[in-house]
């Protein structure tokens, strides 16, 4: 039987391996692959990106020039021959993959499966992204901060007591929107205009679009709309081309239009914030 003295001491050592060791497996990831566009994004933001040894093929173009692209359904094999220490994904890509994770994690590869974060969720996803990426979480939430307050500032300084009525288009079919609590709709706010589409229903629970329809936005647009913002993307081919060549383009005679890229207005990432709140500044106040 071991003594009370030789429990306490095997305790003692446990605890001192576990709270020496949980810093230091974050900090052992030197080889990420990252199968999303915002984790890739995040990641480079906060200083990491040479750790990136593979990336999402949905990645923004020129992005970490020679880094392989892999698609949702990667193969194993092609990810292993990387010799990732980590992978990081999302709910979507797990479920499109399901045996990815599986093989992956018996090979002794860490799977981090983190779904885009709400707007409020932002800062803990953030840390949690730091945190694996072996960079300061302190320093993460201080620089989100810093940039929604730069942002907030600009657009205050130019408001001039009106907020432009500003409404997002996030798909063409159906003429869906963004929907109140989608990133897009605060990112809107933040840079100082008010969401002409408030009182959008989201298309289901926890989406980032909403049903809006011709006859409300044409009614949107009647109402003194200042700003028709076309997201454009993976769900949005919509140019500027194909928005003047709309039947009731017309409508728009007398609105600011303007096409940004969707990962400056929707894809939740500390540089979308910044290029994205940047661009929606000069669009609603101009140079």
């Amino acid at each position: 039987m071991a003594s009370v003295r030789e429990k306490f001491f095997a305790l003692a050592f446990v605890f001192i391996f576990f709270a020496l060791a949980a810093p230091l497996r974050a900090e052992a990831y030197e080889r990420i692959v990252s199968l999303y566009p915002g984790h890739t994004d995040n990641v480079v933001a906060l200083g990491a990106g040479a750790k990136l040894v593979g990336i999402s093929d949905n990645d923004n173009e020129g992005l970490l020039p020679g880094v392989p692209r892999f698609s949702m359904k990667a193969g194993p094999e092609a990810l292993l021959a990387l010799r990732p220490d980590l992978v990081l994904t999302r709910t979507l890509a797990d479920s499109q993959n399901p045996e990815l994770r599986k093989v992956l994690e018996r090979a002794g590869v860490r799977v981090e499966v983190i779904d885009p974060p709400k707007w409020e969720g932002f800062e803990a996803y953030l840390r949690k992204i730091a945190e694996l990426a072996g960079t300061s979480p302190d320093a993460a939430v201080a620089e989100l901060a810093a940039a929604r307050s730069e942002i907030s500032g600009a657009a205050q300084k130019m408001t001039r007591g009106r907020k432009p009525l500003v409404f997002v288009e996030a798909t063409a079919r159906e003429l869906h929107t963004c929907s109140p609590d989608s990133w897009a709709a605060h990112l809107v706010e933040l840079a100082g205009g008010v969401n002409a589409a408030a009182a959008a229903k989201p298309l289901r629970s926890g989406s980032s679009i909403a049903p809006w329809g011709l006859e409300r936005v044409l009614k949107t647009i009647n109402s003194g709309l200042d700003v028709y913002l076309v997201q454009q993307g993976p769900m949005n081919a919509t140019d500027g081309a194909a928005l003047a060549a709309r039947p009731w383009s017309r409508a728009l005679e007398n609105v600011k239009t303007a096409v940004v890229p969707e990962y400056c207005l929707s894809r939740p990432s500390l540089s979308g914030l910044k290029e994205g709140g940047a661009m929606l500044i000069k669009i609603f106040y101009g140079e």
